[in-house]
C-alpha cells in the first residue's frame, strides 16, 4: 500500500513537472522555444544537445535553442568567467537566427534587383514592394522612375545585409554588463534602446529628468532584431556597410572583428571600439562568425 502510494506521488510529480517544462519550452519547426528558465535547466537542456562550449563545435553549428530572457537565476552566478561563457552561449544562436532573417530579406532585394536588371523595369507590386522597404531602412530619393529604383537598389543592398554574430554578441555583452545589467532583466533589452518623452519603457535610476527611459522588449531576440535594424538603417552606420560590402567581395564569410573599427559613431561609450575589439578577440568571436544553427529532430 505504501509502495502504491509512493509511486502515484512520484508519477502526480512527474506529470506536474513536465506539464510546467511544457509551459515553459516549446518546439516549432525544429527550433525550441524557452519561455522561462534558471540556469540550471538551462544547462541540461544544453546538455542534452552537445551544447557545452562555443568554441570548436562539430560543423560550427549551434543547437537552434532561443531563450525569450535572462534565466530567472542568472545574477545569482558568481563566476565572472562562466557566466561570459554562459552568456555567449546563450546569445549566439539569437544572434544566428536573427541573421538568417536578414539573410532571407536580403535575397528578396537581390530578386527584385534581377528582375529589374533584366529589361530595366519592375511591376507596381514590385515597386510597393521596394518602398515598402526603402522607408523600413531609412532610405529617400526624390529621383523619379528608372532613377528611382536604381538608387532605392544600390542603396538598400548596403543597408541590407547580415551583421556579424560576433558584433551582435561583443556588443551586447558591452551594453548589458554580460546580461547583468537591470534593463536587461527587467526589459530584456540588450543595447541600452531608448525610447523619448514618453512615460513607456523602463525609467532610468539616474538622469531622470533628461526625458528617455529604456525600451522594453518581449523577448531578446527582439532587442537584437532592433539593434540589427538600427544597425543597417541608421546613418551613424554607413561606414560599416560599404566598409561589410567590400568585405564581402573578398572574404568567404565577413568577420566582425575586421569590422569593429568602423563603429567608432556607434556609442557614446569611452573607447567603444578598442573595448570591443579586446572583446572580440579576447573570446575568439570570430568563430562565431561562420555559425550556424543546427535544427532539432524530434
Amino acid at each position: 500500500m505504501i509502495k502504491r502510494c509512493l509511486f502515484v506521488i512520484l508519477f502526480l510529480f512527474y506529470t506536474i513537472s513536465t506539464a510546467f517544462a511544457e509551459i515553459k519550452m516549446r518546439e516549432f519547426n525544429g527550433v525550441i522555444y524557452v519561455e522561462e528558465t534558471t540556469v540550471a535547466e538551462l544547462e541540461d537542456l544544453f546538455e542534452k544537445h552537445n551544447y557545452r562550449r562555443f568554441l570548436a563545435l562539430k560543423n560550427r553549428e549551434f543547437p537552434a535553442i532561443l531563450i525569450k530572457k535572462m534565466p530567472t537565476d542568472f545574477l545569482e552566478i558568481k563566476s565572472q568567467k562562466y557566466r561570459n561563457e554562459l552568456f555567449i552561449r546563450m546569445l549566439t544562436p539569437l544572434a544566428i537566427k536573427v541573421n538568417e532573417e536578414l539573410y532571407n530579406e536580403r535575397q528578396s532585394l537581390l530578386r527584385l534587383e534581377r528582375r529589374f536588371n533584366k529589361d530595366q523595369k519592375l511591376s507596381e507590386d514590385d515597386v510597393k514592394k521596394l518602398d515598402e522597404l526603402s522607408m523600413k531602412y531609412d532610405y529617400f530619393t526624390r529621383r523619379k522612375g528608372v532613377d528611382r529604383i536604381r538608387l532605392q537598389l544600390e542603396q538598400l543592398k548596403l543597408r541590407i545585409n547580415t551583421i556579424p554574430p560576433s558584433l551582435m554578441v561583443a556588443i551586447a555583452a558591452m551594453e548589458s554588463d554580460w546580461g547583468f545589467s537591470r534593463i536587461a532583466n527587467e526589459a530584456n533589452s540588450l543595447y541600452k534602446e531608448k525610447v523619448w518623452f514618453t512615460d513607456e519603457g523602463l525609467e532610468p535610476l539616474e538622469n531622470k529628468d533628461d526625458g528617455y527611459r529604456f525600451k522594453i522588449f518581449d523577448s531578446l531576440i527582439d532587442s537584437m532584431r532592433s539593434y540589427a535594424h538600427t544597425f543597417n538603417s541608421n546613418i551613424n552606420y554607413q561606414y560599416v556597410w560599404q566598409t561589410r560590402a567590400d568585405a564581402e567581395k573578398r572574404l568567404p564569410y565577413m568577420v566582425g572583428e575586421s569590422m569593429a573599427y568602423t563603429l567608432s559613431l556607434a556609442s557614446n561609450l569611452p573607447n567603444y571600439v578598442g573595448i570591443l575589439d579586446y572583446t572580440t578577440a579576447f573570446y575568439d568571436f570570430m568563430h562565431l562568425d561562420n555559425g550556424k544553427l543546427k535544427r532539432i529532430k524530434k
